[in-house]
């Protein structure tokens, strides 16, 4: 019996490995692609960014390839040793990319159409260029973009951000594929306009009522979310449709010369030029209205924040110690939670202790005024009302560099 199960699992084991394909890139470096295998003439490339296993995600691809879907799976950071970091990927080189596009064209007639979220799209438009030049034949009907993020490294808190320069380069079809409550949200102007400028057939389709990573099963935020997630399998076969009315060019464009490979990560950084706040009025969890010249006078640790973002929440203890610490100053601690609402908020507090005000902006409006492109952001505000310091990253708040900074501050009148 033993002997019996035994081969069994060798047998299992065997198939598994049948559905591994390695292939290389142009300079010798091995990439695994996981297929999962369907009967019909659409082969789907997920280029990934995660390897545990993330069970909506998982069970989405399944759905897939029972739909008759081939699935293609990359984790190139695996494939090059990477660590697993958003700067990392933002940065990687598209030669991974590319190779597995040729592959494709090789090992495979169907009609091929890639997929990739967060930052991940930036490096296989990266890839789909370089293949370009090198492409004698296309099936490649285009790319699905799936909550992106397409801009350079995060600016100062207070700052735009920049667009990567692939955008001006990209002449392929593609959807971005937009959560309505997503950090992206209002910034999809600034991200179609250099695709449109470069030639590429590009659509947007916005999503009601969920968050960036829905599939990913990276929170609970509501039925919403599911709805959303079952619904990907028939839109993707509707996107090919869609995307197959267009051809996708033979020639690559032109890359603007401009290096953003690098990033910086700041903490709290004092600006050379104090700028004035944007004044703002929204309502605590209790619905209160809350206007910030109630602040006129103060000095003002204001931290832009979400449930959902881990950082974010680490960084609370420090928070609540440094209100702790000024007690009975004129400093106020005051936060805005991004895009979500009173109920969330308030089951949110039953778990993790907040000492200072909750502001809801719900529509994301407030935090756009104010430049917020990464989360936690936060902001030191002086007495008269400018911005002396700015943190685009979670920092030890309760910590004798942010006293130094807080204490002249108060100091001054």
């Amino acid at each position: 019996m033993r002997r019996i199960l035994t081969l069994f699992l060798l047998f299992l084991s065997g198939l598994v490995m049948a559905d591994e394909l390695p292939i290389e890139d142009r300079d010798g470096n091995e990439i695994t692609i996981q297929k999962q295998p369907a009967d019909g003439d659409l082969l789907v490339i997920w280029f990934v960014d995660h390897a545990e296993p993330r069970e909506p995600f998982d069970n989405l691809l399944s759905q897939l390839s029972r739909d008759g879907i081939e699935i293609w799976r990359v984790d190139l950071l695996a494939a090059y040793f990477l660590p697993r970091s958003s700067e990392t990927v933002r940065t990687l080189p598209g030669d991974g990319v590319a190779a597995v596009i040729s592959a494709a064209h090789r090992l495979s007639d169907k009609r091929i159409l890639l997929a990739s979220y967060d930052r991940m799209p930036l490096p296989m438009l990266r890839g789909v260029r370089l293949w370009q030049q090198q492409a004698e034949s296309s099936r490649l009907l285009g790319a699905l973009l799936y909550y992106p993020n397409l801009f350079g490294p995060a600016p100062l808190a207070g700052q735009d951000p920049l667009v990567d320069p692939i955008l001006q380069a990209t002449n392929i079809p593609l959807v971005i594929y937009q959560p309505e409550l997503g950090s992206q949200r209002w910034r999809l102007q600034q991200v179609m306009q250099p695709l449109w400028q470069g030639g590429a057939p590009a659509y947007v389709y916005l999503v009601p009522g969920v968050r960036d990573w829905f599939f990913m099963g990276e929170g609970d935020h509501g039925p919403g979310e599911k709805s959303a997630t079952d619904a990907v399998p028939q839109q993707m076969a509707a996107f090919a449709s869609l995307l197959a009315t267009h051809t996708v060019p033979k020639e690559a464009m032109p890359l603007p010369d401009q290096d953003m490979t690098k990033g910086e990560i700041r903490t709290l950084v004092s600006l050379s030029q104090p700028q004035p706040i944007s004044p703002f009025t929204l309502q605590t969890i209790e619905g209160s209205p809350y206007d910030s010249a109630s602040l006129s006078g103060k000095v003002v640790l204001l931290n832009f924040w979400a449930t959902w973002c881990p950082p974010c929440v680490e960084e609370l203890p420090s928070l609540n110690r440094l209100q702790q610490r000024y007690s009975g100053s004129d400093l106020r601690v005051v936060s805005i939670d991004f895009r979500e609402t009173p109920e969330e908020m308030k089951a949110f507090l039953q778990r993790t202790p907040v000492e200072f005000p909750v502001l809801m902006d719900q529509d994301g409006k407030v935090s756009l005024a104010w430049r917020v492109f990464s989360f936690p952001s936060s902001f030191i505000i002086d007495r008269t009302g400018h911005i002396r310091y700015s943190a685009n990253r979670a920092i030890d708040w309760n910590s004798p560099e942010v006293w130094d900074a807080i204490d002249p501050l108060l100091e001054s009148r």
